[in-house]
């Protein structure tokens, strides 16, 4: 080396080991081991003292405190023999199994003719000494002992050229690896004044504070995450310092999940949901209870009927389709004997596919039907299906093959092949299962590889007989898709076989539909607290959007009633002129109701730059982090948000926003809902540059994706 804030929810067995080392110091020849003798003190040490090691080593022990379930071992300043013993004692401990934190701060360097990095301690020799190598802490042979083990070993090396200590894990596959390096700096490069251990240190502390945005469906922290978060503070350390940057390496952390380091925020017991204040928060719980494949932000919203953001006890507010609900109800509940294998749900973009679906999933999913029963609740039971021991729900928009492949595969809990999965290899596994599944899979027409999921996987499961013999079909399949039949030809086909399934939805009686938006809205309005009291208004309000909506709509009303209820909570109208000027600026699009929102007076600082990052995001989504970079391209002023900024401003605008995991970093991505908004945002992403919201109300604007507000 050159020169906690709540409590952690870690496990019972966490162990960490802390090494700093400040004071350099040579024994005397003829020490007996009695402490230093005032008239005779030892020499000093060839290596220059770290005065900054102790109290970083102090910060850094605390920082572990407040994410594992205990402190770790802190030692300053010790000899060799101590370090030596302490190693060989933790070794030990992890002999048949656990795991283990070590973060070391002191001077390290390279033994020449041994090429193995070595870690000085208080009493350390010169690196020139002959007898050196007696003195310090090899680190390569402690790695191999390591290997020896059952458990796992996270070191943190803080010390010059500590890039070195990787070589030891390069040669080792992940299955039969027992220690992972995250270093401070490469081989062949220095570390500067403790910027790594203060780098540590800070991220464990956002980890604590739940400021680093690991989603908290993750029970453990990724590696990968860690690794590459203690990087950025490192750069932005060496920045602030004035100092040229130092680049953290580590193993290869890439695809491993590991239990070093508890998410103090992980959710997990589903009767903690009943205690939650808003649906986002619910959401987040559950998220924690199902397998991450499965789209609970998206089956959630659709089955309840309510945005993200409302802030109220989760109900469910699902309305019109009962006849069509009862259908696939009844469906479910037949055996293979009289049932059909294949359900397919289709029709225009909004009418209502991913709300049936979302009902089925939320019902019938062992986990979401036990969390979600008050939701569910206001569903009529003829209408509810009964939970499932085997489901399996997968969102595929914009996925391929082998993504659909994967998801089905995990959220069953069937065991890896070898070779990984393939799309046969899925229906023979199915097949072989005791208990039929359900499977769904909705926006099929939204996948990537929407004919290769149609042919290659979900026709084979759906003419497939168990290989048991005891059923005559290997799961019940039901798949929501837009009526693109020149495009799934082969689906069509099945679907109108006699022996199959087909709810279409465009074909269904429209008769009672402004009822059916009268009540949706209602209910929604119900919710209020300006409307709560209000019930004769309510009424009033409630039908004069229906009949607006009704005469407007070109498919997607229930969609669009979503909009209209949260306009019409802000602009409260309460008598019948009001309401007449209220219905005509009514916003039927994403484009009007977000102009409407961003052109309010409370509205949040932040909230159009936040949105605009996001509109150029891909794939599924954006990290908070990233948001915070990008952002500031579309602020007036060019200013940086800070992290509580970008947080805040994520809630704000939560109404607009769906979620995901990052299946790497465990991260929380956010991403738009919606193409309208991408497309509105990416012409007019800065504020005074778009129409205005009067301008959008009663259609979105043209150009390339333009069209009728939509969403299967």
């Amino acid at each position: 080396m050159a020169g906690g804030d709540l409590p952690g929810t870690g496990k019972a067995d966490d162990l960490a080991v802390v090494l700093s080392m400040s004071k350099f110091r040579l024994a005397p020849a003829d020490d007996d081991g009695e402490g230093e003798d005032p008239e005779d003190p030892p020499e000093r040490s060839a290596w220059p003292d770290l005065d900054f090691a102790e109290d970083l080593g102090v910060l850094v022990a605390q920082r572990l405190s407040g994410v594992l379930a205990g402190p770790p071992d802190h030692l300053h300043n010790p000899d060799h023999s101590t370090v030596a013993r302490r190693m060989d004692q933790l070794l030990s401990e992890i002999r048949e199994g656990g795991d283990a934190i070590v973060h070391v701060l002191s001077h390290g360097f390279i033994l020449r003719r041994a090429q193995e990095l070595c870690i000085v301690a208080k009493d350390s020799l010169p690196s020139d000494h002959r007898d050196v190598v007696q003195t310090v802490f090899g680190i390569t042979r402690f790695l191999t002992d390591a290997d020896r083990c059952s458990g796992r070993i996270l070191l943190l090396l803080d010390v010059c050229h500590s890039g070195a200590g990787i070589d030891p894990t390069t040669d080792v596959t992940f299955p039969d690896r027992r220690a992972f390096v995250i270093a401070a700096c490469p081989s062949d490069e220095q570390a500067w004044e403790g910027r790594f251990s203060q780098a540590v240190s800070d991220v464990l502390r956002g980890v604590a504070q739940g400021h680093s945005e690991i989603h908290p469906s993750e029970r453990f922290v990724r590696l990968t995450w860690f690794k590459d978060a203690v990087h950025k503070r490192v750069r932005q350390l060496c920045t602030e310092a004035g100092h040229p940057v130092q680049e953290v390496v580590s193993s290869d952390l890439y695809g491993l999940v590991t239990q070093f380091l508890p998410n103090p925020w992980f959710r997990e017991d589903p009767a903690e949901v009943l205690g939650l204040n808003n649906y986002r928060a619910l959401q987040e719980f559950i998220v924690g209870s199902v397998h991450p494949s499965l789209d609970v932000d998206h089956y959630m919203s659709r089955a309840s009927g309510r945005d993200t953001a409302q802030q109220a006890q989760p109900t469910c507010h699902f309305s019109g389709r009962e006849a069509e609900l009862e259908w696939i109800r009844a469906w479910l509940e037949n055996g293979a004997e009289e049932g059909s294998t294949l359900c397919v749900v289709t029709g225009s973009p909004g009418v209502g596919k991913s709300a049936l679906l979302g009902v089925v999933v939320c019902c019938t999913h062992p986990q979401l039907a036990k969390g979600l029963r008050p939701v569910m609740q206001s569903i009529p039971k003829k209408l509810r299906p009964d939970p499932r021991s085997r489901v399996a729900a997968v969102h595929a928009r914009g996925m391929v093959l082998s993504q659909v492949v994967d998801a089905v595969a995990a959220q069953l809990d069937l065991p890896l092949p070898p070779e990984g999965w393939t799309a046969q290899k899925l229906v023979d596994a199915v097949a072989g299962l005791a208990e039929e599944p359900l499977i769904v899979v909705d926006a099929l027409d939204e996948a990537t590889e929407s004919v290769q999921i149609s042919v290659e996987l979900l026709l084979p499961l759906a003419n497939r007989e168990d290989r048991g013999g005891g059923r005559r079909r290997a799961c019940q399949l039901l798949v929501g898709v837009r009526p693109y039949w020149d495009k799934l030809p082969q689906l069509a086909e099945a679907a109108g076989d006699a022996r199959q399934s087909l709810v279409d939805l465009d074909a269904v009686d429209r008769a009672g539909l402004k009822d059916a938006l009268t009540h949706y809205i209602d209910e929604m309005l119900s919710d209020t607290d300006t409307y709560f009291t209000r019930g004769k208004e309510r009424g009033m309000v409630a039908k004069g959007a229906a009949e607006r909506i009704e005469s407007h709509a070109e498919g997607g009303e229930f969609l669009m009633a979503q909009l209209s209820a949260r306009f019409l909570e802000a602009a409260a109208p309460m008598t019948e002129e009001k309401l007449e000027r209220a219905l005509s600026g009514l916003p039927l699009t994403f484009a009007a109701l977000l102009e409407t929102q961003l052109s309010e007076e409370h509205t949040h600082p932040w909230a159009r730059p936040v949105l605009a990052a996001l509109a150029f995001s891909a794939g599924s989504g954006m990290p908070a982090d990233a948001i915070a970079d990008v952002a500031p391209e579309f602020h007036p002023r060019k200013a940086r948000p800070t992290r509580a900024d970008v947080r805040s401003a994520l809630d704000h605008v939560a109404f607009y926003l769906r979620h995901d995991v990052d299946p790497t970093y465990g991260t929380t991505l956010y991403r738009l809902f919606h193409q309208e908004l991408v497309d509105h945002l990416h012409r007019h992403p800065r504020a005074g540059s778009g129409p205005s919201a009067e301008s959008l109300a009663n259609g979105p604007e043209g150009g390339s994706g333009a069209g009728p507000v939509t969403a299967s």
